[in-house]
């Protein structure tokens, strides 16, 4: 069976995939980072001291210029290629997590925090690269392990932060990405951005040798990429922005997931976390429910790739979301029917939840949202697509995390989890009506199933 499976070719599209989707490693570790520092910086032995402001604008800055790592990754993806694009991500991330480490003032967590952010935004276009080295039958488990990097990423900060002290952690993950970086010198580069350059011979020489087969044996995948440069002439700036037009509905159907991704709360709760339980006065730790959360947040991880081989994509994101939903609301109804009460019974009500909730997240919404970005975009423009609707989406963020800490002040921990409830059964409803389903289809009958209009 192990033979089999090297054989075929799998186990180089899992260690690419893995070593590629490290960048969402990273994007976790710098969501729930900010929980702890915070917290940390809270304490009376700190050195630097910050209000309520100024942990709103770290946030805030974590995303704020994403959408300029978008546009750099998306230009660079289509010009240079995909491998070099996501080599160069690594290398904000090293420099921000230098400067949080020898932090002396705020000015410099507002510094580095900057700087990671464009890394953060140009991690979005890497699911392009695995889209289009991988199978469409293992496109989706592949993708879902950005969930398993990700809630690792969260899982292995919080355990650090919880010991260790926040400089000291910031040292430990300069060292992992430039360990990541090194390890980017494997990857070749992507066969479709091969072949869409006209270097069909050598696009085909690396789709044998990542597929562990004969030319014969990848036919199919050789005719699909063929069929699809015959029917597209080489693009030029004024063609791009036509084909950018022409694709305006994927464009909305990504953009709206992804707004819709981020209303339903996981980020922010993974950021807020302790803020957030801390304003529930239940009889546990804040901290403690923090590290339950991310341990919950990887062992769901696990089951996603799973998930996503098995499943179609549109019934597994509505039965996430209202999952979701649930989970949500029962934290403000706990709140509402036990708030006079000294000692409240059954306090174990609320960790439970949000662990239930972050498990219905990490079958479906979180997974979707970064698989649709990488399945339903056309070759031509995907990178540029992505660069611009990561953007916005990106900028949207900022501003969430932004209005978080004010959010909560104004309408408490039950009117946040009231907001994430509600837009998660919107997120139900936008899978039942407006989600094409992509499982199993290349990235080719993708486009002509949904967005080719009939003749």
């Amino acid at each position: 069976m192990i033979g089999k499976f090297i054989q075929s070719g799998l186990i180089k599209e899992v260690v690419y995939s893995c070593v590629i989707l490290s960048t969402y490693l990273l994007n976790g570790v710098n969501r729930s980072y900010l929980a702890f520092l915070f917290h940390q910086l809270d304490s009376p032995g700190s050195s630097i001291a910050v209000n309520d402001e100024q942990k709103s604008w770290i946030a805030a800055f974590i995303n704020l210029l994403s959408p300029l790592g978008c546009f750099i990754v998306g230009i660079m993806m289509d010009t240079f290629g995909r491998k070099i694009s996501v080599q160069v991500i690594f290398i904000p991330f090293i420099i921000s997590w230098l400067m949080i480490a020898f932090a002396k003032n705020v000015s410099m967590f507002y510094a580095a925090t900057l700087i990671q952010s464009i890394s953060v935004g140009m991690s979005y276009g890497t699911s392009i690269y695995v889209s289009e080295i991988s199978t469409a039958d293992h496109r989706g488990a592949l993708l879902g392990t950005i969930e398993i990097l990700f809630n690792l990423g969260i899982l292995l900060c919080n355990l650090l932060m919880y010991y260790l002290k926040w400089s000291t952690v910031s040292l430990i993950f300069t060292v992992v990405s430039a360990a990541t970086l090194l390890m980017t010198l494997i990857l070749p580069e992507s066969p479709t951005w091969l072949y869409l350059k006209g270097r069909k011979e050598e696009a085909i020489d690396t789709l044998t040798a990542i597929r562990c087969q004969d030319r014969d044996s990848i036919k199919t995948e050789i005719d699909d990429m063929e069929n699809y440069m015959s029917s597209h002439v080489k693009t030029k700036l004024t063609q791009t922005i036509k084909n950018f037009l022409r694709s305006w509905r994927q464009f909305f159907i990504v953009l709206t997931m992804f707004i819709l991704q981020q209303n339903t709360g996981y980020a922010i709760l993974t950021m807020f976390i302790i803020m957030i339980v801390d304003r529930l006065h239940i009889p546990y730790r804040s901290t403690d429910v923090a590290l339950l959360y991310s341990v919950t947040c990887s062992i769901a991880g696990f089951i996603t790739p799973y998930v996503m081989y098995k499943f179609n994509r549109k019934p597994t994101l509505a039965i996430s979301a209202i999952g979701m939903s649930v989970c949500a609301a029962v934290v403000p109804i706990y709140q509402h029917f036990f708030e006079s009460y000294d000692e409240k019974p059954f306090s174990w009500i609320i960790p439970v939840a949000l662990c239930l909730y972050v498990i219905s997240c990490s079958i479906g919404v979180l997974p979707v949202g970064f698989t649709i970005a990488g399945e339903l975009f056309p070759n031509e423009v995907r990178g540029v697509m992505n660069g611009v609707q990561g953007a916005i989406a990106y900028f949207y963020c900022s501003l969430l995390y932004k209005i978080s800490p004010w959010y909560l002040t104004a309408f408490g921990a039950s009117g946040v989890m009231w907001t994430f409830s509600g837009f998660s059964m919107l997120t139900a409803l936008f899978s039942v009506f407006i989600l094409p389903e992509t499982k199993g289809k290349t990235l080719n009958e993708v486009q002509e199933k949904y967005f080719k209009k009939k003749r």
